[in-house]
């Protein structure tokens, strides 16, 4: 028996005597020309302890982001400077495979900095949850809105058909976008995951997955569909072609939303462009060529750069793989200075469909010209596709790039919101106001993204699914005036609130919606996004802040001049009357569901926040 508690004993100690005391110096030369610490890189086994010892100077212990930086973020700190005495790493530093860069902060621009290479040296890479369904909902997802459109393109000898024919496919994609989104859940990982391989000499597969970040998006795009539709009712030029193209196009979007294949996922981003290129070109207003063309050089343009970074990321990864699973699990092999350029060139890719100011100058003319339901699609769901990319392709295998990129994020976030206000304040043209405010409020999305936290996170997803729904029903707003007095210009308008009251309530619910009126979704996002940003940046908030000021100017301003006020004399009134029900009914249902999740934001934000964790974790971050 007593062998038996001597063995026991023996195991039970074992770990802690294979664990060992490591030493470093914390040290400077005695004529203050040289600051160290000895050794600068020191290897140690997972669990074992490790301790500075100050020997000569005032000095401190603090984990720095990489190998670069110059001052302490986050992670370990032995606290003010200090001259002798030692100080004990906390174990959990040591717990798990991982390198730990830091420096102490008096002498860091000595050069007096050091590295710990925990185990391998690796950090471990979270396993993600994978969850494959049972039915293939997914491939349903995008077949459908393919199946329609080649419907719509056999009935083009009906003028009739085509538009009855995208209403029932959207409604019935809307519906599979609802059980896709309530079958997502809130849980961490992926659902409903189908793949099937197209080339496995090249590692190209159509993996089809969703999370708390694509779920909220595929239901967006279920709604805009139908409603999409009806407000484009009585289209009479070439209906066929016309609903053919916003199907395939509903598609599209819908791949980019649920493609967890980096090459897959560019050939998706690449068709979106096509059906928009034609929307414009053959439904649009006097320019509209030149703004199609204009838009489609821009978006291809950046593509292209943004399919150098994923071939980039395919060969340094040597997963033999495109999946964006397979490649995040290699992103602690990537060197930073790798990081940095390959983010930098997806950042580009991105931010030109965003669009960010300076790469913004192709939406206002695109809008402009574009037909209303051409818009609709427009800010609804395809600005939205710059910042999911860049939320689910380039933060996780490129978290050191991210992280760098955050001051240039953030300066672009602010410039953007502040001169989208701005322009948006000197504009006559309703439809220009509006898409001049879209390049301000994703702004506050990209804003959300750049600090890098969940709540922030959370915010720019639940601002593109908000804005998404409510600058969708501005330029329906927009399409309904010129049906009704032939013009947008805001100074040729006036009490039309005396001709069509109930039209107008819905557009003043509409406007203040937009503005971020509490109560309302928009106002939500705008919250998390400013909570999260004073939390990592402080009183910089105040920039944004000002840009939500000019933000609830020209909203108001609009509303006032377009409504209000005695009726215009500069066009013909007469004739004005309550939007017909297939305008009506779109933005009533916006208005509907803008109030939902704004006063119930935990539907949106509970699977949004888990898939954001999950992002960040992938990052190292959380």
């Amino acid at each position: 028996m007593k062998r038996f508690f001597a063995l026991v004993l023996l195991l039970a100690l074992l770990p802690a005597a294979a664990a060992e005391t490591q030493t470093v110096t914390v040290s400077q030369s005695g004529d203050g020309s040289s600051y160290f610490f000895e050794p600068a890189v020191l290897q140690v086994a997972v669990g074992d302890t490790v301790i500075f010892v100050w020997q000569n100077g005032s000095h401190n212990v603090a984990q720095a982001s990489d190998v670069e930086a110059v001052s302490y973020e986050s992670g370990f700190r032995s606290g003010d400077p200090q001259a002798g005495g030692n100080w004990t790493l906390p174990a959990k530093y040591t717990a798990a495979d991982g390198t730990l860069e830091y420096l102490c902060k008096p002498h860091v621009m000595m050069g007096m900095r050091g590295s710990i290479i925990v185990g391998s040296g690796a950090a471990p890479i979270p396993e993600m949850a994978l969850s494959f369904g049972d039915f293939p909902w997914l491939s349903y997802l995008l077949l459908l809105p393919l199946l329609g459109a080649l419907w719509c393109w056999g009935f083009r000898n009906h003028p009739g058909a085509p538009r009855i024919i995208a209403l029932g496919t959207t409604a019935a994609t809307l519906l599979l976008s609802i059980v896709i989104f309530m079958k997502a859940g809130s849980g961490s990982g992926y659902r409903l995951m189908e793949e099937y391989v197209w080339s496995s000499q090249f590692g190209v597969s159509l993996l089809l997955g969703v999370d708390g970040l694509s779920a909220p998006m595929v239901l967006l795009t279920g709604i805009l569909g139908p409603l999409t539709v009806l407000f484009a009712w009585e289209e009479r030029k070439r209906p066929a072609l016309f609903f053919g193209l916003l199907l395939v196009m509903q598609t599209a979007m819908l791949g980019v939303f649920v493609t967890l294949d980096y090459f897959v996922f560019y050939l998706f981003w690449e068709v979106v462009l096509i059906p928009m290129f034609f929307l414009i070109a053959i439904w649009g207003g006097p320019a509209r060529r030149y703004a199609a063309y204009k838009f489609f050089i821009y978006t291809f343009t950046a593509s292209l750069v943004m399919l150098v970074g994923f071939m980039a990321l395919y060969f340094e990864s040597g997963a033999q793989s495109f999946s964006m699973i397979e490649i995040a699990k290699h992103s602690g092999s990537f060197a930073p200075i790798f990081q940095k350029w390959v983010f930098a060139a997806l950042f580009v890719g991105f931010a030109v469909k965003m669009p960010m100011v300076p790469f913004h100058t192709w939406l206002p003319d695109a809008h402009v010209e574009a037909p209303t339901a051409g818009s609709i699609v427009l800010a609804g769901i395809m600005l939205k596709l710059g910042l999911y990319g860049l939320m689910r392709a380039a933060l996780a295998p490129l978290p050191l790039g991210a992280e760098y990129f955050v001051p240039v994020m953030v300066a672009l976030a602010i410039i953007s919101i502040i001169y989208g206000a701005v322009l948006s304040l000197a504009q006559t043209d309703l439809k220009k106001l509006v898409a001049y405010s879209s390049i301000s409020h994703m702004g506050i999305a990209l804003l959300g993204v750049a600090t890098l936290t969940e709540l922030g996170m959370a915010g720019a997803v639940f601002m593109m699914f908000a804005h998404g729904l409510l600058s969708p029903a501005m330029f329906m707003i927009a399409g309904m005036l010129l049906h009704q007095v032939g013009t947008r210009e805001i100074p040729k308008l006036g009490g039309l609130a005396q001709k069509q009251p109930y039209t107008a309530a819905l557009v003043v619910i509409i406007f203040l919606g937009s503005l971020g009126l509490p109560g309302m979704a928009i106002f939500v996002a705008e919250l998390a996004v400013f909570i999260a940003f004073f939390e990592s940046h402080g009183y910089w908030l105040l920039l944004p802040i000002f840009g939500m000021v000019l933000t609830a100017g020209y909203h108001l301003w609009a509303l006032q001049r377009s409504l209000f006020g005695p009726l215009s004399e500069q066009v013909d009134v007469t004739k004005v009357h309550e939007a017909p029900w297939y305008e009506q009914w779109p933005m009533f249902t916006i208005v509907a569901l803008a109030i939902l999740f704004g006063v119930l934001p935990r539907l949106l934000m509970a699977p949004v926040t888990v898939a954001c964790y999950d992002i960040l974790r992938l990052m190292g971050v959380a």
